[in-house]
């Protein structure tokens, strides 16, 4: 049985492609999945078969966003043709030539028309493919099979999804498309996503973070505390911080208090509503209880070109005033207060010790760990985890878990390249 597709006809360099609607239950009966293909593992397109379709991520993630959100909304699935035979577009001013047009509409009615899809009875799963899109498309399958609960499970059917249909007989001229859309086209900085997203959880609570009055007491356009704009801080900047490294210290604080924060991009499903307040609550917690303990970032709120002065290389906080210093310190804490490591149970007194630490870009303490030996701050994530669990060994010591002071020992010694490194005095009585 044939489809048609209301369709407009565009070109781009040398390739032709089609942008239609198609309703979910068309998508789902036409367009075939990839792994699903008898001969999949023999095409040339690795890059697009190489790996199976994420079934947990289809069943468990994509399709209950569909079933259950009112305000669903997918991209664009791009499919691929494999058989041209399968589609065949037709313009308006061909089906209905004798229809009297505005001069002024002409060009704009000239690409205009419809993709029928199937015609004459040919088969249409194994000459359509999405090229991109498996996953949303088998989520839609599982909707309107009614495999997925949910509220709007009856309705998801009816949803119309745009289609882009790129067809090509060549198998090599296609791979060069999927590498284009995977590899070489242009991503959007990880600060666009940032500020912009509303499927990656830790930054839709970032977002809120950085707009508290802790952060930001007079406004984000009016000396906030955190730099919003860009990903760098500069030596004359007068923000803390910057929105991706409060977005990584959304990640700690939640998974420390075992809140779900899905970040999947991909699937374009946003987190749960109730786990975005949950860890915006715990974040501001986790902040007011540091602004509590150190004085210096309370005066700071108050002056923010005090930033500046703390952050000479001297200052006892010096390191807090760079992201990944302030990181480096969240994931301490979260370290510290987790039984199978630091093993306490009181967050307020983890910050006020805490504050005791030498925090001094200067200090001897993070040299060859959290500092280079060329004065430059650490940026590998095995720098920054030793940096976070020495940090908690300094408000832990003695009474932290025997197993992770044997670990942190060898791991300390390692990066020192010294068998005689000792781990540093804690800085209160064990």
């Amino acid at each position: 049985m044939s489809v048609t597709v209301p369709a407009m006809r565009a070109k781009m360099g040398s390739r032709t492609y089609y942008i239609g609607k198609m309703r979910a239950s068309e998508l789902s009966g036409q367009v075939g999945i990839a792994s699903e293909l008898e001969d999949w593992t023999s095409l040339e397109l690795e890059d697009v078969y190489q790996r199976d379709l994420n079934k947990n991520r289809v069943t468990q993630v994509i399709a209950p966003y569909l079933a259950e959100s009112p305000d669903r909304f997918f991209g664009s699935i791009i499919v691929w043709a494999r058989d041209e035979s399968v589609i065949e577009f037709e313009r308006i001013m061909d089906i209905v030539p004798e229809m009297k047009i505005r001069k002024a509409y002409e060009s704009s009615l000239n690409d205009l028309g419809v993709i029928v899809i199937g015609g004459d009875g040919r088969a249409t799963q194994s000459g359509l493919v999405a090229l991109d899109g498996q996953h949303r498309l088998a989520a839609i399958r599982e909707v309107v099979q009614g495999k997925t609960p949910g509220p709007f499970k009856g309705d998801v059917a009816n949803d119309e999804i745009t289609v882009i249909f790129v067809s090509d007989s060549d198998t090599v001229k296609t791979r060069g498309l999927f590498t284009i859309l995977n590899r070489t086209a242009r991503r959007v900085s990880k600060n666009d996503v940032l500020i912009m997203s509303e499927t990656d959880g830790s930054a839709m609570v970032a977002r809120k973070v950085i707009s508290s009055k802790i952060l930001a007491p007079r406004g984000l356009d009016d000396k906030p505390l955190v730099k919003w704009e860009s990903n760098t801080i500069s030596k004359k900047d007068t923000q803390i911080t910057t929105l991706n490294a409060i977005a990584q210290i959304v990640t700690i604080i939640a998974r420390y208090e075992k809140i779900i924060l899905e970040n999947d991009d991909d699937a374009q499903v946003p987190p749960d509503n109730e786990a975005v307040v949950a860890a915006r609550d715990a974040t501001l917690n986790w902040f007011e209880i540091l602004f509590n303990a150190i004085p210096e970032f309370q005066q700071m709120q108050e002056d923010p070109n005090l930033v500046v002065e703390n952050r000479k290389p001297d200052n006892a906080y010096s390191l807090l005033m760079r992201p990944v210093g302030l990181i480096v310190l969240f994931n301490a804490i979260s370290i510290a207060m987790d039984p199978q490591q630091g093993g306490l149970n009181d967050l307020s007194e983890a910050f006020r010790r805490m504050a005791k630490v030498d925090w001094a870009f200067d200090s001897g303490l993070w040299k060859q760990i959290m500092v280079s030996s060329k004065g430059t701050i650490a940026n590998k994530q095995s720098d920054i985890d030793l940096a976070s669990e020495l940090a908690a060994w300094l408000i832990t010591g003695r009474t932290s878990n025997k197993q992770f002071q044997a670990i942190l020992s060898e791991k300390y010694k390692r990066q020192l390249n010294r068998e005689d490194a000792q781990l540093p005095t804690p800085v209160f009585a064990s």
